[in-house]
């Protein structure tokens, strides 16, 4: 998840309409928790884990991200570790999954959580990264990991290959967006350009899922015996 403390930074970061009235989240990071931890949860369920596997993929799925980024980029002890706010909401999450397991029938309730999840926390680290005055790639890798390290690291507990690794357009998306928007943020104001932020890496994720649209794999002929 987006696991810097807010309070390091200055009131205005967001501005009225970003700020959330739960103490020191985000409304970005609250909608970017609930659905990576219902991801991760769905995802713990089908791999026939108990309560405690459940839970603890719940909270990877949703702070792995923000965790990796807090500790390659040096900030100390992730803010994840103090931050109870976010570990009841997680818990919340688990608890809907629990008792309503028939709430991911439909597929694409799974693929629309993924992407919120992954646009959300994108553009959450990276509104904050220019806060911090990072440069583009401090910025980019701030971002990026934040959106998809919950997802590789609850991939990796649940033994499957991370969705990045194989050929949806699935990093490509953040990296789009995010590109977007530290360009576009001199030109339209940090807000408008936040927003659309969002909605290019949601529609570059739908649409590459709804019309198949993946990156090409290298395919490497296999070596017969005999030399043949």
């Amino acid at each position: 998840m987006g696991c810097f403390d807010v309070r390091r930074l200055s009131p205005p970061l967001y501005g009225d309409k970003l700020m959330s009235p739960i103490a020191n989240l985000s409304v970005l990071e609250i909608i970017g928790v609930v659905s990576f931890a219902l991801l991760g949860a769905h995802t713990a369920v089908q791999r026939r884990m108990d309560l405690f596997g459940i839970t603890i993929l719940a909270f990877t799925a949703a702070c792995g991200g923000g965790v990796l980024r807090d500790v390659v980029m040096d900030r100390g002890i992730p803010v994840f570790f103090s931050n109870y706010q976010t570990v009841l909401i997680v818990m919340l999450s688990v608890a809907a999954v629990v008792a309503v397991p028939q709430l991911f029938r439909v597929q694409w309730l799974l693929i629309v959580l993924d992407a919120m999840g992954l646009s959300f926390f994108a553009v959450d680290a990276g509104i904050k990264a220019i806060y911090l005055h990072y440069n583009f790639m401090q910025f980019l890798f701030a971002a990026v990991i934040t959106g998809i390290g919950g997802g590789i690291l609850r991939d990796l507990l649940a033994q499957r290959v991370p969705v990045i690794f194989r050929h949806d357009i699935y990093a490509l998306a953040a990296i789009v967006g995010c590109s977007f928007l530290w360009f576009a943020r001199g030109m339209i104001g940090l807000g408008p350009a936040a927003y659309a932020a969002l909605f290019i890496i949601l529609a570059v994720r739908l649409v590459s899922v709804y019309f198949n649209i993946n990156l090409p794999l290298v395919k490497i002929a296999e070596i017969r015996k005999g030399g043949r």
